[in-house]
């Protein structure tokens, strides 16, 4: 394939991938004000997420047109300061929902959360650390421990759900940089008293698995939310009730517009209506990762597999959360549920991603390990 047919396909995936992500948006926006159409103030969440959708598509465009040779040459520095954020939000950060993990700012009553903010930069620093491997036990190491290292803020405030996508973005490059299978059943031994810690600091996490195993058990505890899924779900159907009327959404479902939107998605349109916000994700997924591997940099081609393949983890997780396929986790469905950190951060990631496709090297090769 000639490099001018090349940059074609690149500029008409971008193009399809900015369009296609600001109709999730969109989508995301109606979902949230359905979440709150019977409530006092129908509009006030979904009119700060239109600003932050406002502001998160200008951060995508920017960070499209920044090369990626400044993101790679100045990862450790970018990680860094973003680490250096989840150690600050623990000593001045605002308690919200038991955890300590957002800046609030008061003249504008708007909350960041670091941990959102930090995934691409993590990724951008993981990468970093696979490419320069000089062998393979060695770049392990070096992933498990900047791993560890990471996961330490997010445990404390608590946050085991993005502590949980962390960890499932160093298993990510693993994977994909082919990390020995025997390296990586180490880390249940690893793990395991990192694990009991967590338990025992966070009791909570224990009742959300017997609420999900057994909800019945206690139907208004640690059952509850469980029960509200299956409820919505159910009431969903094959069609859903329509737009504006989901009732049990906006009456019992708690968070019904950011940890629960996918059920009150399903609530409005059922199944057949949550089909069109698969497939779109899925074109995006795959358009980008497919011309990603047609890419000479090793550093661009880990990045974009690794970042895609976390954003779509996530989104499975939700779903499944929402299903009731696994337990509550508090994890957002990017780009539809509402928080500005997460969508912005979400932005940013794509726009990290469309640079790395559009300022590639012309003829470059790299080796994960020497």
């Amino acid at each position: 394939m000639n490099r001018e047919k090349f940059e074609n396909q690149i500029f008409n995936a971008t193009v399809l991938a900015q369009s296609l992500l600001f109709l999730l948006c969109i989508w995301g926006c109606l979902a949230i004000y359905n979440s709150n159409t019977l409530g006092a103030s129908p509009l006030y969440f979904v009119g700060r997420q239109l600003l932050w959708l406002v502001t998160g598509m200008i951060v995508m465009l920017l960070a499209q047109r920044v090369p990626f040779s400044f993101y790679s040459e100045n990862a450790l520095t970018a990680a860094a300061i973003a680490y250096i954020s989840l150690l600050a939000v623990l000593l001045w950060g605002t308690r919200i929902n038991g955890m300590r993990g957002w800046f609030t700012f008061s003249w504008t009553s708007a909350s960041i959360q670091p941990s959102e903010f930090a995934k691409p930069f993590f990724i951008l620093l993981l990468c970093h650390l696979a490419v320069n491997g000089k062998n393979r036990l060695k770049t392990f190491l070096r992933l498990a421990a900047a791993t560890l290292l990471w996961l330490i803020p997010l445990l404390l405030q608590p946050d085991a759900g993005t502590a949980l996508v962390y960890l499932l973005a160093f298993l990510i490059v693993c994977v994909l940089i082919g990390t020995p299978f025997k390296y990586l059943l180490t880390l249940p031994a690893l793990l395991a008293p990192v694990a009991v810690w967590v338990l025992y600091r966070n009791p909570y996490i224990l009742k959300r698995f017997s609420g999900f195993w057994d909800p019945a058990s206690d139907p208004l505890g640690s059952g509850w939310h469980i029960r509200q899924f299956q409820f919505t779900i159910a009431r969903g159907g094959w069609f859903g009730v329509k737009l504006g009327k989901a009732a049990w959404s906006n009456s019992y479902l708690p968070l019904a517009h950011s940890d629960s939107v996918f059920a009150t998605i399903t609530e409005s349109l059922g199944f057949v209506g949550t089909l069109p916000i698969l497939i779109l994700l899925g074109i995006v997924f795959f358009s980008l990762y497919r011309l990603s591997l047609r890419l000479q940099g090793q550093y661009q081609k880990l990045f974009i597999i690794s970042m895609l393949s976390l954003i779509m983890l996530q989104t499975l997780i939700h779903i499944s959360v929402n299903v009731a396929l696994l337990p509550p986790t508090g994890l957002t469905l990017p780009l539809l549920s509402y928080g500005g950190s997460s969508l912005l951060s979400t932005l940013l990631a794509f726009g990290i991603i469309l640079s790395a496709l559009n300022h590639h090297p012309p003829e470059e090769e790299h080796s994960y390990y020497n």
